[in-house]
């Protein structure tokens, strides 16, 4: 179907096509030609440029990663002031931080800046236009430009922006050979270097001289992924401990300035802040599970665990029940009252070696010898030592301690048993500790939202004492939903 100006310019290239006079060459809507040819609209030229800072932000999340990072993060969402060019980036463990996160830039860039946002250009994504963040904006004034859906090139600057820095984060992993586990540090120091170089959309000068107006040194600038040494401050070291570490350059630390380096550990798997660093980038660092932290220097194995001498009298070997053997690998999971009321038997060793003597009489451990007390003279104390008695000693005082009223487990039983009066002497104390320390804020809980559950545990101490602990419910909580 055609319309009278396509007939008329038709009918001059061809034959055998006469075309009436009153034809008048007007252009019409065809429907038909709508519903087979019609196609999306360039996006062309640049557009304007706000004439201030923060007048207008766009933002977008990137994400979800296939592995994450050290800490669990799978998202990231970038903040880019449209006047400058400068970008903020935060990693998130979900879709759900980006309120928080655009709370915290608003802060730290109006502070900086002197300047307010007043629009926010983003998608159509769930994570910006839920209630929170509506009311959120509307609250402080802010403009909210959302584009419409399976437009991309309307929010094309923030779009861009993740491309960038995706393609700069995987040439450093790439480069630095380490995993996809570090690409959030990848990310964060593209945006670091990204904001110190110049860009032609900006005449040639960096997003940060925009923001501040002078020109940023990029002399602080190190390979990522390569080793470096991080100096170990006097107060955390002995007089024979080694001064560094050996650690694994993945980045810089932008809140606490752009000379404070990120170094990962990878003996302890944790990250270190330091500007004392001395840098070998000719050598790239590498990630392993067992890996010595210094030059000639590894960690001390933990010793063996002694069992008890067989020939302990009866006595002592009756508190087997009381007194387990503590698990190795679980002590230190162990609450501290936990510990504190447990008694361990240890045999005495001798003093020259890690052996347990055997002794010729029942409930007695074998003297050393003379010789061999005189060469443990300088390495030990005179004082005189009476292991079996003192064993004996505080297993009857264990015993003692869990004679009585069982421990109450609720509130209800703690108050209404025979020492009601000494368990809520110690619950109100509990609860005047609590408010008088703040330790919670009042909130409305959101509709999206379920609380967590809490509950007493009441303790009664080795010395007499009456405690108690009111405790929140985490196991309750669930990754990615509750936190």
């Amino acid at each position: 179907m055609l319309d009278d100006s396509t007939l008329k310019y038709v009918a001059c290239g061809v034959t055998g096509l006469n075309v009436s006079g009153d034809v008048t060459g007007k252009s019409e809507i065809c429907g038909i030609c709508a519903l087979g040819r019609q196609h999306k609209e360039a996006q062309t030229g640049s557009g304007e440029k706000p004439g201030e800072l923060l007048s207008v932000v766009h933002t977008d999340i990137c994400g979800p990663m296939q592995t994450p990072t050290i800490n669990g993060e799978r998202y990231f969402i970038t903040f880019t002031d449209g006047q400058s060019g400068r970008v903020s980036v935060c990693l998130l463990h979900t879709k759900d931080g980006a309120l928080a996160a655009f709370q915290a830039y608003k802060a730290r860039a109006e502070r900086a800046s002197g300047k307010e946002i007043k629009s926010l250009r983003s998608d159509g994504g769930g994570e910006y236009l839920n209630t929170r963040f509506k009311k959120y904006l509307a609250e402080a004034g802010i403009q909210h430009i959302v584009s419409p859906p399976y437009t991309p090139s309307q929010n094309r600057l923030a779009e861009r922006m993740n491309r960038t820095i995706m393609d700069s984060a995987r040439c450093i992993l790439e480069d630095s050979k380490l995993g996809n586990i570090f690409w959030g540090h990848a990310v964060l120091t593209s945006v670091h270097i990204h904001n110190r170089l110049p860009s032609r959309s900006h005449q040639d000068m960096s997003p940060l001289e925009h923001w501040t107006g002078m020109e940023p040194g990029i002399g602080h600038l190190r390979v990522f992924g390569s080793t470096a040494w991080v100096h170990i401050p006097k107060e955390r070291r002995q007089k024979l401990d080694p001064k560094s570490v050996r650690s694994i350059f993945v980045g810089y630390e932008e809140d606490a300035g752009s000379k404070v380096y990120r170094l990962f550990n990878p003996v302890t798997k944790r990250i270190i802040l330091s500007r004392d660093v001395i840098f070998d980038e000719s050598q790239p660092g590498v990630y392993s599970e067992h890996q010595q932290t210094t030059v000639g220097w590894t960690p001390p194995e933990p010793g063996p665990v002694l069992d008890i001498d067989p020939n302990l009298d009866e006595e002592s070997r009756s508190l087997d029940p009381i007194t387990p053997e503590p698990n190795p690998t679980s002590i230190r999971s162990r609450t501290a009252d936990e510990i504190q009321d447990t008694i361990i038997l240890r045999p005495r060793v001798a003093s020259l070696g890690n052996q347990v003597t055997n002794s010729p009489m029942p409930g007695a451990f074998q003297q050393p010898r003379e010789e061999e007390q005189r060469s443990s003279d300088a390495r030990r104390s005179q004082t005189n030592r009476r292991p079996a008695e003192r064993i004996r000693s505080a297993a009857h005082f264990a015993l003692v301690a869990n004679k009585g009223e069982p421990e109450p487990k609720s509130l209800s039983e703690a108050l209404s048993g025979s020492q009601q009066a000494k368990w809520e002497q110690a619950w109100e104390s509990e609860l005047h500790s609590l408010a008088q320390n703040n330790t919670w804020v009042l909130e409305a809980l959101p509709e999206d939202r379920t609380a967590i559950g809490c509950r007493w545990l009441f303790k009664k101490k080795d010395d007499g004492r009456y405690k108690a602990r009111l405790v929140a419910k985490g196991y309750s909580q669930r990754a990615g939903i509750d936190y």
